[in-house]
């Protein structure tokens, strides 16, 4: 009976399924190149990691070449296996050949987005215009840092620690803006405004020294702080305060930034005896009727009472 069993499982596990090229495939050799990929895609990885710490350690290159050549040697190699894995149950290159014209049929029927950020993948990593450690925003506002640049997509982090998956065709079609692609000097500019009364020339030179004392304030012949007159405002004389940073030194984002200097403005203005000012409206009477007068007049008195 157990025999019989055996002979059954046996029967079913080589039974084959279909036939591809000539070749005929069953349960068995499915599981064997499952298992083939399962292991090989284990000792890949263990090994990416290995070349990248390795490269990191022991080789002067910035950190977005590195990613390139470990991300192009991993797909390499993972592409030799899946070729090996084939080759194990029986399929050989030519038949491998047909089976990805196959494949092409599919990807012009329904896999055209994975084909598409595959290559996209593929660009962003032999161009070099995107980098990990860049600086980034999307056309949906997201903002952060690249983290990783894989084949089929890429990896945001974002400043309130959370992380993006983006397609990598996202980057090739679509407008995408970066702090930190040729340099990382970035301009901020920090609206204020003072009191009608007040000195201007006071204001720029009091809140000129409290930005220089931000650290992030970076400066050179090219890269100057300054405090702009802008307009007279309603209730307000109007400033602008622009100022550079380096942005690959500050991960923060623009409303951050922007905070230390306005705490900074603040306190410097009040310490230098500057007001602040805050919305007024004079309401003038041009002309009242005697009995709106008396009934002012007669609440006027209540109140003093």
């Amino acid at each position: 009976m157990k025999y019989e069993l055996l002979k059954f499982l046996k029967k079913i596990i080589f039974y084959p399924l279909l036939k591809i090229g000539g070749v005929s495939v069953s349960i068995f050799s499915i599981l064997k190149f499952l298992l083939i990929i399962s292991i090989g895609i284990f000792i890949l990885k263990f090994l990416n990691r290995r070349i990248k710490k390795f490269f990191s350690n022991k080789l002067p290159l910035p950190e977005h070449t590195i990613n390139t050549i470990v991300t192009i040697f991993y797909y390499s190699l993972l592409v030799i296996l899946f070729i090996v894995a084939l080759s194990t149950v029986g399929i050989n290159l030519t038949q491998i050949g047909f089976l990805l014209g196959a494949l092409g049929v599919g990807i012009g029927f329904g896999l055209q987005s994975i084909f598409s950020n595959f290559i996209s993948g593929i660009i962003l990593l032999l161009e070099g215009s995107l980098k990990v450690g860049d600086l980034v925003e999307l056309e949906d506002g997201v903002l952060g840092v690249v983290k990783k640049i894989a084949m089929r997509s890429t990896i945001i982090r974002t400043f309130d620690g959370k992380d993006v998956i983006v397609p990598n065709s996202e980057f090739i079609t679509k407008r995408i803006s970066t702090w930190t692609y040729e340099d990382d000097w970035r301009r901020i500019h920090v609206p204020f405004g003072v009191a009608y009364g007040s000195n201007p020339e006071k204001v720029r030179d009091v809140v000129l020294e409290a930005a220089k004392k931000v650290p992030f304030t970076s400066e050179d012949s090219e890269h100057i702080t300054q405090v702009r007159f802008t307009e007279f405002g309603d209730n307000s004389l109007n400033f602008e305060l622009v100022v550079w940073i380096r942005q690959s030194q500050v991960r923060k984002a623009l409303i951050g930034i922007k905070s230390e200097y306005y705490y900074a403005i603040y306190k410097a203005l009040v310490e230098a005896g500057i007001e602040i000012p805050f919305p007024q409206r004079d309401i003038h009477f041009k002309s009242l009727s005697p009995q709106i007068l008396e009934a002012l007049n007669e609440i006027l008195k209540k109140n003093s009472n």
